[in-house]
């Protein structure tokens, strides 16, 4: 473990490790600021590790079970938003939804299909993406305002050792023929898909973070490497590295051995704010423009956390890794989707096989399983706190569902009467695969 402690930097101690899982951010977290760039040596990490981990705010991920706790004790200010009724628009019971500052964007992964509206729910267009760019994902890009497709031509089968072969050569413009790129400017209300050619940025995985900066989170190890100094995070701007956080063997990390992992973050109300979390670690940060600051550290139970030799000892396989992973299904991964307001945190933890979203109420230090929080009538029994389709835009957060499952619950209980936005979209009988967008908040 010793080898290795200099890769974990703040995140975790030795003992540490054994009884805790991923991350969090709390009260006057800035108590010591990690600077960190390409030139600092590891000793510095060591010496930052040990005094940041005893100031962390704890949250102790030990749920209460809170089954019969009531939704509308945790959500607040509940506002319907229906979306216009569009003959031609038919979604499936399950899409997500991504808000920008003027509009809802609907993706409908199934069919293909890329649905626009105002953020007043105006019908603006629907762009139907399957044959221009298959198997691509929309991906919208707040710094530029755009959804951008891109990915492998399909012309061109690459496996994972052909994809790194071709990042280490990157700046090779003939590798650009291996990928596709397309572009949608939500600036331009034409909404046109425009093919372009795929940047640096694209090849490397790294993805607009703010202004002129860019994150590259991914982590892999492979022989092909011939420097085995890597880092899990990294921050580019105009193609030009300016820092890096995390330094680990990308030739034979054990942690990271016969998979592929990546350091998330999540967008906070500020541009350059972000949260910052990384796989197999239990501490949370923040960035601040260019600078990491260790933030919250979650502690899980005995059962929920990784051994010791998980950091240690090499798998000798893939076969043995998956095979680890799957006999140990609630052994710790990694945090995603953090969403913080002034009185509650929302993450997901992804475990090694299974996932589960919590509430955490910093009031009264107590952490939630969402899944045993209960919707009641009163919020017309929408169940608001799961991640799937939930999305947070400035103080409130966003969910949206087929209008169908509002049209039953009205028909089942007439003596409730719908909201007053919804009362006229119900009454011109809109399909049930019509999108219903909720609006609400966290209670103080």
């Amino acid at each position: 473990m010793l080898k290795y402690i200099c890769f974990f930097i703040t995140c975790c101690s030795i003992y540490e490790y054994i009884n805790v899982g991923p991350y969090i951010f709390g009260s006057r977290y800035w108590l010591m600021k990690v600077h960190l760039s390409f030139i600092i040596p590891f000793t510095f990490f060591l010496s930052v590790s040990n005094s940041v981990n005893s100031q962390l705010q704890k949250i102790y991920l030990n749920p209460q079970s809170n089954s019969n706790g009531k939704q509308s004790s945790f959500v607040d200010s509940i506002r319907f938003i229906p979306l216009e009724t569009e003959r031609k628009v038919i979604l499936p019971e399950y899409f997500e939804l991504e808000v920008t500052p003027q509009l809802f964007l609907v993706k409908d992964y199934t069919n293909g299909k890329l649905l626009i509206y105002s953020r007043q729910g105006s019908f603006l267009k629907e762009i139907d993406y399957k044959k221009k760019a298959e198997n691509f994902y929309p991906v919208y890009q707040q710094q530029k305002n755009q959804v951008v497709f891109f990915g492998n031509n399909k012309n061109f089968l690459l496996n994972k050792r052909d994809n790194l072969v071709i990042r280490l050569n990157w700046k090779n413009p003939r590798n650009r023929k291996y990928f596709r790129k397309y572009i949608i400017d939500l600036s331009d209300t034409s909404f046109t898909v425009k093919k372009v050619a795929p940047g640096e940025s694209d090849i490397m995985n790294a993805f607009s973070f703010y202004g002129d900066f860019y994150w590259q989170g991914q982590i892999e190890t492979s022989s092909l490497y011939k420097d085995s100094l890597g880092y899990e995070i990294r921050i580019y701007k105009n193609s030009e590295p300016v820092k890096a956080f995390f330094p680990y063997n990308r030739i034979n990390e054990p942690r990271f051995l016969y998979t592929q992992e990546s350091s998330f973050y999540s967008k906070t109300d500020t541009s350059y704010i972000h949260t910052i979390t990384r796989p197999f670690c239990d501490t949370i940060y923040k960035l601040v423009n260019d600078s990491l600051f260790p933030a919250y550290q979650l502690v899980l139970p005995l059962e929920n956390s990784l051994p010791p030799t998980f950091f240690t000892k090499p798998f000798k396989n893939k076969t043995e890794r998956e095979n680890f992973n799957q006999n140990n299904g609630w052994l710790l991964h990694q945090v995603y989707n953090f969403y913080e307001t002034t009185s509650s945190i929302l993450l997901l933890v992804q475990y090694l096989n299974n996932l589960e979203f919590y509430i955490y109420q910093k009031n009264t230090n107590t952490t939630f399983k969402t899944k045993n929080i209960r919707p009641d009538s009163s919020q017309y029994n929408l169940q608001l706190l799961t991640d799937f389709n939930l999305i947070k835009s400035g103080n409130r957060f966003y969910k949206a569902f087929t209008v169908g499952r509002l049209v039953t619950y009205f028909d089942q209980n007439k003596g409730i009467l719908p909201p007053k936005e919804l009362e006229d979209f119900l009454k011109r009988k809109p399909d049930n695969a019509t999108p219903v967008v909720v609006e609400f908040k966290l209670k103080n």
